[in-house]
């Protein structure tokens, strides 16, 4: 064999084995990229309920929420978990919870929800089959900002009028609708039990009462009071008005009114003060009264008194010029020191006044019955 034919071998011989080993090296680069694409995943991620598609190599719902830019609060709600496993083709369901101010039959809260629209924030609050009243319309959508509106539940009460009973059922939000729903108006002086303005519960009874009636204003008195000033100077049991009361006049309007065919005692309605009163200022004496007289003190004034008025103190005799137990008149008791007319002294007083007396002027001062001190 030539020398050039040797050579020629050689060099196939060599060009097979780079040949192979191409290939070799072609054919674990296919199957590295081969490995690293199984590596890869299909998700679909829906984010109040708009879905979009990913390819991702994370292994967990929660890195590739991450990823995307989607951190769940603690009202939000992540199917499946954040923490489970991606398998390929998964499908991720992310809701946001949203703040509704609702009213419920008159009372006021504040809940979470992860429903996109009434409705479906309805049947979270298990009212959805009552069939209510809702102040929006419940297909509309929720936003992430939330939404206020009113609920009102369908509840049963019972009307009583005109002496007859009307059941119905009623989502109205005042008595006075739940009225105007059964047919039932109120006129003039009509009411209604509970109040029309206020929130019909379920099972109440509301009952109407048909009002005639007119009203009448009267002037009235209005008493006054009286104080008791002690005074030092005058005896004891004395009693001097130093100011007199006067009585004050107030406008009274009272109504009168038939209540389902039934008279009802008058009602005040209103009082207006026209006049205020005047009260009365009385001095009360404090000042002990004297019990002796020298000269006087051992006659039988209790026979003279006896004679002279019939023991009353309060006696007013001789056509109205002499007054009490010893008959004074006023002149006489204002000589003696006396106030006032002597009938409305204590008799003590009228005694020590009636011994001062007969000590000035003797038995005398009683013509007819004078003698009587001395029996």
């Amino acid at each position: 064999m030539s020398s050039r034919r040797s050579a020629s071998r050689h060099s196939e011989g060599s060009k097979a084995k780079v040949r192979a080993v191409q290939g070799t090296v072609l054919l674990g680069l296919v199957g590295g990229v081969g490995a690293y694409v199984g590596f890869e995943k299909t998700v679909h991620i829906t984010v109040d309920g708009q879905e979009r598609t990913i390819h991702t190599f994370d292994s967990k719902v929660s890195d590739v929420l991450k990823a995307q830019g989607i951190t769940p609060g603690e009202h939000d709600s992540v199917a499946p978990a954040p923490s489970e496993h991606l398998v390929d083709g998964e499908h991720i369901a992310v809701n946001y919870g949203r703040q509704l101010d609702v009213t419920v039959d008159g009372k006021d809260s504040k809940i979470w929800t992860t429903g996109n629209t009434v409705a479906e924030a309805m049947d979270g609050l298990g009212l959805h089959g009552a069939n209510p009243y809702v102040s929006v319309n419940r297909d509309q959508p929720i936003g992430r900002q939330g939404l206020a509106f009113e609920i009102r539940t369908r509840r049963h009460v019972n009307i009583l009028v005109d002496g007859k009973s009307i059941p119905m059922d009623t989502t109205a939000p005042t008595v006075a609708q739940a009225l105007s729903e059964a047919g039932v108006t109120l006129a003039g002086q009509d009411t209604a039990n509970p109040d029309p303005a206020s929130f019909p519960g379920d099972g109440q009874n509301i009952t109407v009462e048909r009002i005639t009636g007119t009203q009448e204003t009267k002037q009235e008195a209005i008493a006054f009071s009286t104080t008791e000033q002690q005074d030092p100077t005058a005896y004891v049991g004395s009693r001097k008005t130093v100011t007199q009361g006067v009585p004050g006049v107030q406008e009274v309007v009272y109504a009168y009114q038939t209540v389902n065919g039934v008279k009802q005692p008058p009602k005040v309605v209103s009082k207006n003060v026209t006049k205020q009163p005047v009260n009365a200022v009385v001095k009360v004496g404090t000042k002990p009264v004297p019990n002796t007289v020298a000269g006087a003190d051992n006659l039988n004034w209790a026979g003279l008194a006896k004679c002279e008025s019939g023991g009353n103190p309060k006696s007013v005799g001789g056509g109205g010029l002499y007054f009490g137990l010893y008959q004074f008149s006023p002149s006489t008791w204002a000589a003696m020191g006396g106030s006032g007319l002597p009938s409305n002294a204590t008799p003590e007083e009228q005694t020590y006044r009636a011994k001062l007396l007969y000590v000035r002027s003797g038995a005398g001062q009683w013509p007819v019955c004078g003698r009587n001190l001395f029996t």
